[in-house]
């Protein structure tokens, strides 16, 4: 159990994070500076994005608790935000609940990019966030809920390698290759998101029937 959820755990988490398809945004974002300063801020940009991912991931379920939401409601609520994002991947889009045209521009001028937007939506959007509190809640004891915080320290190792080399990985893929992949992980953040879904109906519609009887 524990192997098949750390797996199934970082496939998701990268196919939501998406470092690919961030290549060519860092790359707009970081292109006045030299490599050394974009390194230093890409790994900046990572750590922010980690620490606020594992936050959230922890107190994620408390703050439900706090303001009576039952888990279902959110995971049928953060499916259908991951259905937004799947569909505007699959749909060659930039996602919305990442950062907007207006925001890219307004950041472009400002001299600190690493909270705003670099970690923050780009990296943890509501999208990881979701995923983060949803496989935390799954998560089916102590060990597996170790793995999973793991697996987002690889994903941001892995995104961080990415991203570093935005210039290259950029190159090599080129626009039509870059798109070729977002189609393919929007496909696939689809599928997740319909899991999601179908999984908050079936413990709503249990808690329902448990309520009656």
């Amino acid at each position: 159990m524990s192997l098949n959820f750390a797996l199934s755990s970082f496939i998701t988490f990268f196919i939501i994070v998406d470092p690919i398809v961030n290549v060519p945004l860092f790359r707009a974002f970081l292109s006045d500076l030299d490599q050394k300063t974009r390194q230093k801020m890409v790994k900046k940009a990572v750590i922010v994005a980690a620490v606020v991912l594992v936050i959230f991931t922890l107190a994620g379920n408390t703050i439900f608790h706090f303001l009576g939401i039952e888990m279902y409601s959110f995971r049928i609520a953060g499916g259908i935000i991951l259905l937004i994002i799947a569909i505007e991947m699959l749909l060659g889009r930039r996602p919305g609940t990442k950062t907007s045209a207006a925001e890219e521009e307004e950041s472009m001028q400002s001299e600190d990019l690493v909270v705003t937007p670099l970690a923050v939506p780009l990296l943890t959007g509501p999208g990881a966030i979701t995923t983060g509190i949803v496989l935390f809640d799954t998560a089916s004891g102590i060990t597996d809920q170790v793995l999973l915080f793991a697996v987002i320290g690889l994903v941001y190792l892995l995104s961080y390698f990415i991203l570093s080399r935005s210039e290259k990985v950029f190159d090599s893929l080129g626009h039509t290759g870059t798109m070729v992949i977002v189609r393919i992980m929007g496909l696939l953040v689809a599928a997740i998101a319909i899991q999601f879904m179908i999984t908050g109906i079936e413990e709503a519609v249990v808690d329902f029937m448990v309520v009656l009887v």
